[in-house]
């Protein structure tokens, strides 16, 4: 098996990590007013039926993008930080987002939210 682009080691995850939490996790907890989610979790069953979705409803399908959003509630009106996926393909020689495409979120949160790495 062939070992996919952008693989990084345990101690380099741990760097992006400290640094998030340096340059980051302050201003994050204030915005949201408590300690801010770090992190998602998605079964690997999940993925892989999500990736399978994506394929057959969009055949141009490329690759996935992550993006950061908020999770919000009426209880919880400044919410969480999620991490929600959606599919692209290639248009003019660059990856986009395939707008009308479904994505996917509702990952389990790090527990505690502000959990560091490694979880």
């Amino acid at each position: 098996m062939s070992t996919p682009k952008g693989i990084i080691t345990a101690a380099e995850a741990k760097e992006l990590n400290d640094n998030w939490t340096s340059l980051r996790a302050k201003e994050n907890e204030t915005a949201a007013g408590q300690p801010d989610n770090r992190s998602s979790w998605y079964s690997l069953e999940d993925m892989e039926q999500f990736l399978s979705l994506i394929k057959a409803e969009n055949p141009t399908v490329n690759g996935v993008r992550f993006y950061l959003g908020v999770q919000t509630t009426k209880e919880a009106p400044k919410g969480l930080t999620t991490i929600f996926m959606v599919p692209t393909e290639e248009i003019d020689s660059e990856n986009k987002d395939i707008p009308e495409a479904r994505g996917m979120d509702k990952g389990a949160n790090g527990m505690p939210p502000g959990e560091d790495y490694p979880n």
